[in-house]
């Protein structure tokens, strides 16, 4: 088989397991392409995300949701992840159940499941897809932002708050839960449109059809804001913005052995 690693290298523990794994693959004479920046620490040769992508059957990623977020912006190839960070909602084993996840799958026990990404664009440029969710919200802390909600081209709401949350299904389990969100299973095919702390009674959830476009306007009065997709690289936006969100052509590819959504719920979020 051919395998992408991509690991937190930021973090001691899923460098060394990611290394294990780099050294099992190998001696099942499997072919593997490491992420450069994990790469260096061991002296071996690395690949861009671009290059693992091309080049891969299945990609690995070794860390926590973050690390998975941080694959999903480039690879569009099915993904082992593997827990070496906190919760691991989205991950599929635990590290220590590492190589016995990837005898599964190298024998061929496993299934890909598919989820629906949003596609976001500013000012008519296309950004990166969001797995989990897109973000508009103010650059301070504790600094208000005014703005509105379009659905299809209609306006459903105006208000001041911290911001507002556009989530997948996926990310309904996420950022846009800590705010008062609902939960969606992955199959149903919808956003979740969640205000961050509105300063407003009316100003509610809410779940719209992925075929729908949704769209936001930062109004005049605004403090500095910016646009962020899964947590990542934040834009300046402005009451110019122009900010568009759909269903994206692309997918979210994992790969799973067979426990449910639910199953997965009660084990990391039902305490």
């Amino acid at each position: 088989m051919k395998w992408g690693l991509i690991c937190n290298f930021h973090v001691k523990k899923a460098c060394n397991t990611g290394y294990e794994i780099y050294r099992f693959l190998k001696e099942k004479n499997d072919e593997i392409y490491p992420e450069d920046k994990f790469s260096k620490k061991y002296k071996i040769k690395g690949y861009k995300m671009e290059e693992i992508n091309e080049r891969s059957d299945i990609v690995i990623t070794v860390g926590g949701d973050g690390t998975i977020l941080r694959a999903m912006e480039k690879i569009d190839k099915p993904v082992f992840a593997i827990n070496c960070g906190g919760m691991g909602f989205l991950s599929e084993v635990e590290s220590k159940y590492a190589k016995d996840g990837l005898e599964k799958v190298r024998n061929g026990e496993y299934n890909v499941e598919e989820r629906s990404k949003l596609k976001i664009t500013l000012d008519g440029k296309r950004l990166p897809d969001a797995t989990n969710e897109v973000t508009v919200q103010t650059a301070r802390i504790a600094k208000i932002m005014y703005l509105q909600v379009f659905v299809g081209g209609e306006l459903i709401e105006t208000f001041g708050s911290d911001g507002v949350i556009v989530s997948t299904s996926t990310g309904s389990t996420s950022y846009s839960l800590s705010v008062g969100g609902p939960i969606l299973d992955p199959a149903v095919d919808a956003m979740v449109i969640a205000p961050i702390a509105p300063f407003k009674l009316s100003a509610r959830p809410w779940v719209v059809p992925l075929t729908k476009e949704v769209s936001i306007k930062i109004l005049h009065k605004s403090k500095e804001s910016y646009i962020v997709i899964d947590g990542e690289n934040p834009q300046p936006i402005t009451s110019d913005s122009n900010i568009q969100i759909t269903k994206s052509e692309k997918k979210a590819r994992f790969v799973r052995f067979g426990e449910s959504f639910y199953q997965m719920f009660r084990l990391k979020l039902v305490r």
